[in-house]
């Protein structure tokens, strides 16, 4: 990556980021990136590709993104939230992960339900404008500007995301964590981020990084070296823990009360 704007030489990332300009197409406006390409677009070398796209949806307009999105020709639904797209690169699924103004105002009593919801809208309200290209093997070029997720907003966003996903999900998200924390391009930038945020939101980090770094760390292990983080060692879960955590201390460095 370099300053707003990534850009991924292959065909690998094709039918994805041409997924941006189909949503875009769709939905009336840019759509705010979070998930994978959002993590690959931050990072400055990123580690993976991504065959999935996911779009936040803060329900600020009377049309909901995930109904415009399957009224789409040969748009195929797929249950609860999400639609293949047709792209000239092939299909792409859409996540839509909605976030209603009533969870904000009124948070849940479950911390990971609680940071589903702020995280997200944190992650949409945020979001800064990043150009993503596509080199193809043949010279042609897939090019889009719309709003990525910012470092700080991914993290929180992935480490409550752990609980509910697939096994190897489970590892990618651990993974995408740990490079975000330690990458010299997103390091400062998403922990300067998490240190900022409403203490609300930086308590319930705290809580969700005690859980997998710290209380379930061998397990986590596991899983990040599933994923294919074949270069990560114990210690260096260790360090994304403490970075963490006194990042969720606030600006004080205080911890909770």
């Amino acid at each position: 990556m370099s300053g707003s704007r990534v850009t991924f030489v292959g065909d690998a990332m094709a039918a994805v980021v041409a997924g941006v300009i189909e949503v875009r197409l769709h939905i009336g406006q840019p759509p705010v990136i979070v998930g994978g390409l959002a993590v690959l677009s931050r990072l400055s070398i990123p580690y993976r590709a991504t065959t999935d796209l996911d779009v936040v949806d803060r329900m600020r307009s009377g049309l909901r993104q995930l109904e415009l999105l399957r009224a789409a020709s040969d748009a195929k639904a797929i249950e609860p939230a999400a639609v293949e797209l047709v792209t000239p690169y092939g299909p792409v699924k859409v996540d839509v992960l909605e976030v209603r103004q009533v969870e904000i105002d009124h948070p849940s009593d479950d911390p990971g339900d609680r940071l589903h919801a702020s995280a997200h809208a944190w992650a949409n309200d945020t979001a800064t404008d990043l150009t993503m290209e596509v080199i193809l093997p043949g010279g042609e070029n897939i090019e889009v500007t719309t709003p990525v997720a910012e470092p700080g907003p991914l993290v929180a966003m992935k480490l409550q995301a752990i609980m509910n996903r697939s096994l190897d999900k489970q590892g990618t998200d651990l993974l995408d964590i740990i490079r975000l924390t330690l990458d010299p391009a997103t390091r400062p930038v998403a922990l300067d981020q998490i240190r900022g945020v409403d203490e609300q939101v930086r308590r319930d980090i705290a809580q969700h990084v005690a859980l997998w770094f710290d209380r379930k760390q061998d397990q986590a292990f596991t899983w990040v070296q599933r994923a294919g983080g074949h270069d990560i060692v114990l210690d260096d879960l260790s360090l994304v823990g403490e970075l963490l955590t006194d990042a969720a201390k606030g600006p004080s460095g205080r911890p909770h009360a």
